[in-house]
């Protein structure tokens, strides 16, 4: 029984109503003396709250897909599937990679999220985390026969996995409508994983003595899509985008590695390191501080999202501004009414996407 499956979420509702009935029906009939019936009763308020609670946080999982597996939940960690031939067959709504040259790849079809997947081991990092992947339909077009395309990378908050962007944000779903509506050009949509150890919120950064997670997003994760797809490699043809601590990823990253993106987007994100990781170290946290890093004005191009109804995202927004200058450039995008929630951020991405077009080079 799969974690997003509805199966567990049917038997985490019978189980939330069973649970009051069973104790209505039992409260008077507990044998036993005065004690045991009292620890009895306790034991089934407890097992009413902890029925109510399971329903609650996989309904709230299940909308948002902070966790996508057990393993993702649990951190353990899960066997390779298997190793399949690049483009064995295409796949519905062209998301099959028909057109790349056939070689043994780690990645396959996942039909839920029409998404490829693989969990691989990047090669500077040591990270061995998941990687998502998903194709426009002129991927497979004979018109675009032997273009490559443009990426962006896309990171979600914390918790978050990497089917987030597919499932609750719909991004591929968005996209979609976008490029049917003249606003976008086909990207390859690319979502790793960015919480590599459960429960520790790294905040996209190379942590001294742990792991190397900015290297992980901004070397590994770009060899292994330009090694499998027709991923164009160059700085200009790549961006980032992420809400909330995803938003600060993305805004974080571009700023660190203008040689390797040329536009961020940020939606509802935050511009000082919360993380204990990175607060230890001031410099640390000076150098991983989208705030502190426009004083080197790199030349990238910042899309800074929110809602006057998130708190703290405008103000964070304005001081972003104030401190940016050429060839840094920094656009708003605020919207009047929101919070901090997934409905806010899907309504922000055709405008996003449209944003991203103007300034990533692709295909080509």
């Amino acid at each position: 029984m799969t974690l997003l499956g509805w199966p567990l979420l049917a038997l985490l509702v019978v189980l939330a109503v069973a649970a009051p009935v069973g104790c209505l029906f039992a409260w008077n009939r507990l044998p036993g003396p005065r004690a045991a019936q009292g620890a009895g009763r306790l034991g089934l308020l407890l097992t009413c709250q902890a029925t109510a609670l399971l329903m609650v946080g996989v309904l709230i999982n299940h909308h948002l897909h902070l966790y996508a597996s057990w393993d993702d939940l649990f951190g353990t960690e899960q066997a390779d599937g298997d190793i399949h031939a690049a483009g064995a067959a295409p796949q519905p709504d062209g998301a099959g990679p028909v057109g790349r040259p056939q070689s043994l790849s780690p990645f396959h079809f996942d039909g839920r999220s029409r998404t490829f997947v693989a969990r691989v081991q990047g090669q500077e990092s040591g990270i061995r985390a998941e990687v998502r992947v998903w194709l426009p339909k002129q991927y497979d077009d004979p018109a675009y026969a032997g273009k490559r395309f443009p990426v962006v990378e896309l990171f979600p908050g914390f918790p978050g996995s990497s089917w987030t962007w597919f499932g609750a944000m719909r991004g591929a779903d968005l996209l979609r409508t976008a490029m049917r509506n003249g606003q976008a050009k086909p990207y390859i949509l690319v979502a790793p994983t960015i919480t590599v150890q459960p429960g520790r919120d790294t905040e996209c950064a190379d942590v001294p003595g742990g792991p190397k997670v900015a290297t992980w997003l901004v070397a590994d994760v770009r060899r292994i899509v330009t090694e499998h797809f027709r991923a164009l490699p160059e700085a200009a043809s790549w961006g980032t985008m992420g809400y909330s601590t995803g938003g600060f990823c993305a805004a974080k990253l571009a700023l660190q590695y203008p040689n390797r993106f040329r536009a961020a987007v940020s939606l509802a994100g935050y511009f000082r390191p919360t993380s204990p990781d990175l607060t230890r170290a001031p410099a640390l946290a000076r150098a991983n501080s989208p705030l502190d890093l426009l004083a080197a004005h790199p030349p990238v191009d910042l899309l800074l999202a929110g809602s006057r109804e998130d708190p703290g995202t405008v103000p964070a927004i304005d001081e972003m501004i104030r401190r940016s200058r050429p060839p840094t450039r920094s656009f708003t995008y605020i919207v009047l009414t929101g919070g901090h929630n997934v409905r806010v951020w899907q309504e922000m991405l055709p405008k996003a996407y449209e944003w991203l077009s103007k300034r990533v080079d692709g295909p080509a």
